[in-house]
């Protein structure tokens, strides 16, 4: 059975997620060149939280839910903001998926690009953004979509954000990464991960820094639940991150670990890669 983000919109990790991606296009922003919105796995865009899904899972409650209404947090009012501008400022109802914060933060110039392997989900995913010259959706898997680069803008921000339902995931995320990043270099990348086995993902992790020919940022969120075969830490790599992310990313996490902690146990980590060039490599990527 495919993997279906309904049952899932809103939880911890989409926070986690969502809060790091606002502040990533915010940096893009910060400029006035114009940039591209790269997105991997798409999804459907939107999701209703009050739907039979939702309601068996119960997972936004764990998530968005315990934000909601949540003071003294300011660094997450950019986030929360958005969120409340797809409830029209009513009752929390309805959560964006990726493409549509991007989309939202998007301006005139600006482009987003998503791939979404699944038709029927592609389709709910174009009918959201029916009519918006910005935004182009490709039906094919975007581990193949390595092509696309780089974007015509030169700045951009890939999001690789994979329902992990495949065996070889972590494999086919260090795969295209490699591909990607010889094709776009100076690119911004955030690669999202579920923390099961954490053997496994060290590895992986490990993998991808001794192949690394740029700087990067491994953060983490662990909301210390009792795992029980559940999801309940998470990370995010971020490849060439721009300084002002960087500098924010601190009281991001601090701001998320109480509302998102299940136990005292609660953590979350940041750690930066410095880049090292290889003794074959001509030296790291062009920043400006």
């Amino acid at each position: 059975m495919h993997y279906q983000h309904r049952y899932h919109a809103g939880n911890f990790a989409d926070v986690f997620k969502h809060v790091l991606l606002v502040e990533l296009i915010d940096a893009l922003n910060a400029k006035d060149a114009p940039w591209c919105y790269f997105e991997t796995h798409g999804g459907a865009g939107l999701y209703a939280l009050d739907d039979v899904a939702q309601q068996r899972s119960g997972e936004a409650r764990g998530g968005i839910f315990r934000l909601w209404d949540a003071p003294g947090a300011p660094p997450l009012q950019r986030y929360l903001e958005l969120v409340r501008s797809f409830n029209d400022g009513g009752p929390l109802q309805r959560y964006p998926g990726s493409p549509l914060i991007a989309l939202r933060l998007a301006r005139a110039r600006d482009r987003i690009v998503v791939c979404e392997k699944l038709p029927a989900i592609a389709a709910e995913l174009r009918a959201l953004l029916s009519g918006e010259p910005r935004a182009a959706v490709h039906v094919r898997d975007g581990y193949e979509a390595a092509s696309l680069l780089p974007p015509r803008e030169r700045r951009g921000l890939v999001l690789v954000d994979p329902p992990f339902e495949r065996s070889d995931e972590l494999e086919a995320i260090a795969d295209f990464l490699a591909a990607a990043m010889k094709r776009y270099r100076n690119g911004t990348y955030a690669i999202w991960y579920p923390h099961k086995n954490r053997y496994q993902t060290g590895r992986w992790l490990r993998r991808l820094r001794a192949g690394l020919t740029a700087e990067a940022l491994k953060l983490h969120l662990d909301t210390g639940a009792p795992s029980a075969g559940q999801m309940h830490a998470c990370g995010m790599l971020v490849i060439n991150p721009p300084y002002s992310f960087a500098t924010a990313v601190p009281r991001l996490l601090a701001a998320l670990r109480p509302l998102l902690a299940q136990s005292a146990g609660a953590e979350v980590a940041h750690e930066p890669w410095p880049y090292k060039p290889h003794s074959m490599d001509s030296g790291g990527p062009d920043r400006t």
